[in-house]
C-alpha cells in the first residue's frame, strides 16, 4: 500500500520523517522487546527482526534491531541497543506524528527500560520535483544556488550549514539539483516503509535522468539524562518548531506558491 502525501500543505514535498533518541549502549533491551511489542501491537502489528553494524573504535559488531511496522507500512518504530526511533512516510500533520512518538515514549517509560538518553534528533527529508520549465534550484532562496559560469548548466549542487537555537542545533543540507542518480541524502538510514507520492515521482525522474533536489532538515539536542517520557515529548514539540522555521526560511516564492 502506498502513502499519498505527508502534511497538510496542498502539495507537500515531505517524503520522510524520523524522530530518534540516541541512547547509551543498552544490551539488555532485548529483554524488554516482548513487553514493548505487546503494548504497541494494535498500532504496529508487523515485526521485522534484523541486525545493524555498530562501530566501536575500529571494531565493528553486529547488534540486533527490531522494527515494529503499522499494517499499511507507512509508519514504523525501530528499537536497537544504541537508538530508539519512529519513522513515517504518511501523516496528516506534525501533531499527529508527534502524538505517535509520544505514545512510543510512554510505552518505553511504562516498561521501565531505564535507558540513558544521550541525544534527541528530529529529521525531515523533503524532495524537490520541478514543474514545467523550472529547475530544482528555483525552489530555494538565491543564496543557496551557488555560482554558475557563463554558458554552463549545473549538474549537482550541495550546500550545508548549522544553526544554533540555544541548546538545539538545526543542520540544514540542500541539493538542487542532486548529483546524478542520487535520491536521498548520503548516509540517511531509512527503514522499509511504503513510499509516498513525492518519493515515487522522484524515483521515476532519477530513472529517466531528470533533475530533482532535496532539503534535509535535522534538529539535534543533547540530553544526557535518564529517560523521561513526558520531558522528552515536550522537547520534540519545540524541536519541530525549529525545523519548520528553518525549512521555511530556505524556500523561494516558487516553492511557497507550489507547495504551501
Amino acid at each position: 500500500m502506498t502513502a499519498v502525501t505527508l502534511g497538510s500543505w496542498h502539495n507537500p514535498p515531505l517524503a520522510y520523517v524520523v524522530a530518534e533518541l540516541v541512547i547509551s549502549p543498552h544490551y539488555s533491551i532485548a529483554n524488554a522487546i516482548p513487553s514493548i511489542q505487546d503494548r504497541l501491537r494494535n498500532a504496529y502489528p508487523r515485526t521485522i527482526e534484523g541486525q545493524e553494524i555498530v562501530i566501536d573504535g575500529n571494531k565493528p559488531s553486529a547488534q540486533p534491531v527490531w522494527r515494529l511496522l503499522s499494517a499499511d507500512q507507512s509508519c514504523g518504530v525501530q528499537l536497537g541497543t544504541r537508538a530508539i526511533s519512529i519513522h513515517s512516510t504518511s501523516y496528516a500533520h506534525s501533531g499527529e506524528f508527534l502524538g505517535r512518538w509520544a505514545d512510543v515514549l510512554d510505552t518505553i517509560g511504562v516498561v521501565k527500560l531505564g535507558a540513558f538518553v544521550e541525544r534527541a534528533g528530529l529529521r525531515y527529508i523533503d524532495l524537490i520535483i520541478p514543474s514545467g520549465d523550472h529547475r530544482p534550484e528555483d525552489y530555494l532562496q538565491p543564496g543557496l544556488r551557488g555560482v554558475l559560469p557563463e554558458g554552463a548548466q549545473t549538474t549537482g549542487s550541495m550546500w550545508a550549514t548549522g544553526f544554533e537555537f540555544g541548546d538545539c542545533v538545526v543542520n540544514l543540507r540542500t541539493a538542487a539539483p542532486t548529483p546524478h542518480g542520487m535520491l536521498l541524502p548520503p548516509e540517511f538510514n531509512s527503514i522499509p516503509l511504503a513510499k509516498p507520492k513525492v518519493m515515487l515521482e522522484a524515483e521515476n525522474r532519477v530513472k529517466d535522468s531528470l533533475l530533482i533536489g532535496f532539503i534535509d532538515t535535522d534538529c539535534v539536542k543533547e540530553i544526557q539524562k535518564v529517560f523521561d517520557a513526558a520531558g522528552l515529548a515536550s522537547i520534540y514539540t519545540e524541536m519541530q518548531k525549529l525545523v519548520s522555521k528553518t525549512f521555511k526560511t530556505v524556500l523561494s516564492p516558487t516553492a511557497e506558491t507550489e507547495w504551501i
